[in-house]
């Protein structure tokens, strides 16, 4: 996790604004802008809101934000489009982080850029960072004024910069803002991606410099609650060799991967084997073989289909490219994932051995 999630998003990207009447500002500004709203907002209170559908997976959720400067953070669920996401609360002094999921009564612990965050969260700390990187990798255009949360807001639109070094948003997508005209705070966002998916965020309420209470964030572990320390959790790495030794259960590794695919990363975590492959900047994917009890579905239609002799579940977006394939072959869950299409996901399956 970024330092900098949900309500830091909407205060340093202030600067956001448009200098006299209609002209669009200087990068140079935009920073200055920038900085000076850092040094001016010790802390800040927010009610936001966050959507994501990419890759299969579709959420929201809506939470509530307390953030003080330089980096501490506490944010919990207040509604959530998968019921078990809410109350979750994840807290932060800044260098030690909780995460507590109420439904489970589990706390993890641990440095806070190692803690893994309910999605919503991570897709608006990628926005808040895209925000920031599109000074370097972006157009942008003021295209009109609307109101949002009440609020009359200029419109902004982002795009890719013709001849870029990097991509100003996964899948070269377009990003809009909506600028507060006088607070000049970002009350929504969104971003699309023609083979990527989309998402948004919008801020329903807000507080700059309330004077926050240093104990909003401090957690004290409820009673009972199961204690996960996340550095006892984190991947180990191996060779792809290391992996076939694997003393668990037999490693298969496929003999077909679609034209210029390569083997990035093999590590294992919680028990299971993760083979990490990349073949374009639009299309990845990874083959999971370990326990079922760590499977998490995405959203969509499942159906089922024969894959090497197994019945298995598959929840396809043609659209997008996302396949996701899972089956139990030798008390072994096989999972493979990803931006791959249909077809070659089964012939990756079907090599496998």
């Amino acid at each position: 996790m970024k330092k900098v999630w949900i309500a830091l998003s909407l205060f340093l990207a202030l600067s956001l604004a448009l200098a006299g009447c209609g002209q669009q500002i200087t990068a140079e500004e935009i920073v200055a802008k920038m900085q000076e709203t850092v040094e001016n907002t010790q802390d800040a209170h927010a009610i936001v809101s966050a959507s994501v559908n990419a890759q299969g997976i579709e959420l929201s959720a809506r939470a509530e934000v307390w953030e003080q400067s330089p980096n501490r953070l506490r944010a919990q669920v207040l509604e959530a489009s998968e019921p078990d996401l809410v109350g979750t609360l994840m807290v932060s002094d800044g260098q030690q982080g909780w995460l507590y999921e109420p439904n489970r009564n589990r706390v993890t612990v641990g440095p806070v850029e190692q803690i893994d965050t309910p999605l919503p969260q991570e897709m608006l700390t990628e926005l808040q960072y895209v925000i920031q990187e599109m000074l370097d990798a972006s157009d942008l255009e003021l295209v009109g004024e609307e109101q949002v949360a009440g609020q009359q807001a200029y419109k902004l639109t982002l795009s890719p910069k013709e001849g870029a070094e990097q991509e100003f948003l996964p899948g070269n997508g377009t990003a809009t803002l909506w600028v507060d005209k006088e607070q000049w705070i970002v009350l929504k966002a969104t971003y699309e991606a023609s083979n990527l998916g989309q998402g948004s965020m919008e801020v329903h309420s807000y507080e700059m410099n309330p004077g926050l209470a240093d104990d909003l964030f401090t957690f004290e572990i409820p009673k009972g609650a199961e204690v996960v320390d996340v550095e006892a959790q984190q991947p180990t790495f191996l060779t792809l060799e290391e992996a076939k030794a694997w003393p668990a259960f037999q490693v298969l590794v496929p003999d077909y991967v679609p034209e210029g695919a390569t083997l990035i990363q093999v590590f294992e975590v919680q028990d299971t084997i993760v083979l990490g492959y990349n073949h374009s900047a639009d299309a990845s994917f990874t083959i999971m073989q370990g326990p079922e009890l760590i499977r998490q579905m995405p959203s969509g239609e499942a159906q089922d289909i024969d894959v090497r002799g197994q019945t298995a579940t598959l929840i396809s977006d043609e659209d997008l490219g996302f396949t996701f394939l899972n089956w139990v072959e030798n008390e072994v869950t096989i999972t493979i994932a990803g931006r791959i299409d249909l077809e070659e996901a089964l012939q990756v399956a079907e090599s496998m051995k």
